[in-house]
C-alpha cells in the first residue's frame, strides 16, 4: 500500500494498515470526488437543470394556471418560481395580477377598477394588454382569463379582457430608371425624371429629355 493512497483516506491512522478498508474507502472518494456538487444546488433557479423546473414548480405551488402552465420559455418558467413567495403572499390584489401576467411576457398590463353599474360596480375590473412578442388566440385569451381568475380576490368580479396587436410593415421601393434615379422629397416619392425649363437645368446635352417610362414596385413584406 502506497504511501500516497494513505495521505489520500479519511480513514483514522488506528485502521489505515487494514488493505480491505483503506481500499473502499479510496473507491468512496473516487466516486464522491466525481459527483457534479452544482446539480444539487436547486434552489438556485437561474441555474438549476430544467428538468428540475416542474418540481420546483410543485413545490413552491406555482402549476397550472397559478403560472407554469402559461410560461412558454425556461426564462419565464424560471421566473414564475422565483416570484412565487410574493404571489401567494399578495394573491388576491391587482399587484399579483399584474406581476402574474408579467413573469409569462405581458409587461404592458392596465388594470382598471370599478367599471361596472348598479351597487356592485364598484367590484367590477377589466383588463387590457399588449400582446407583444406573444402569440394571441381565442384559446391563450381563454388561458389568461383563467390565470387572472386564479390571482384575484374572490369579492372581484372580471368583466372583460382587450389587448393591442402591435406590428411593423416594411415598404421597399425599388425606382429603376435609365434617364435619372427617383426623386424623394417631404411630400412624397417622384419616380423618373423631372427636369423643368425654369433656368436651374443646364440644356447642354448631358440629358435626354424625351418621355421615358419608370416602373414603381411596391413590395409589402409580412
Amino acid at each position: 500500500m502506497s504511501s500516497a493512497d494513505k495521505f489520500n483516506s479519511v480513514l483514522a491512522d488506528s485502521i489505515k494498515d487494514i488493505p480491505h478498508l483503506l481500499q473502499f474507502d479510496l473507491v468512496a472518494k473516487k466516486r464522491l470526488d466525481a459527483l457534479q456538487l452544482d446539480a444539487l444546488l436547486v434552489y438556485l433557479i437561474d441555474t438549476v437543470d430544467a428538468s428540475a423546473i416542474p418540481y420546483l414548480a410543485a413545490q413552491f405551488d406555482v402549476l397550472g394556471y397559478k403560472g407554469l402552465r402559461l410560461a412558454t420559455t425556461d426564462e419565464q418558467r424560471r421566473d414564475v418560481i422565483k416570484r412565487a413567495i410574493e404571489l401567494h403572499r399578495f394573491k388576491g390584489t391587482v399587484w399579483a395580477v399584474r406581476e402574474a401576467l408579467r413573469n409569462i411576457g405581458y409587461p404592458d398590463i392596465v388594470l382598471t377598477e370599478h367599471v361596472g353599474a348598479g351597487e356592485k360596480g364598484w367590484a367590477v375590473f377589466r383588463l387590457e394588454l399588449n400582446s407583444g412578442d406573444n402569440v394571441v388566440s381565442e384559446d391563450m385569451i381563454g388561458e389568461i382569463v383563467k390565470m387572472v381568475n386564479e390571482y384575484k380576490n374572490v369579492r372581484s368580479h372580471f368583466e372583460s379582457i382587450s389587448y393591442q396587436v402591435v406590428f411593423d410593415d416594411v415598404i421597399v421601393f425599388s425606382d429603376i430608371s435609365m434617364e435619372n434615379p427617383g426623386v424623394n422629397d417631404m411630400d412624397g416619392l417622384f419616380v423618373g425624371g423631372d427636369f423643368r425649363y425654369n433656368g436651374e437645368e443646364s440644356y447642354n446635352g448631358n440629358r435626354n429629355y424625351s418621355s421615358d417610362t419608370d416602373i414603381l414596385t411596391i413590395e409589402i413584406i409580412s
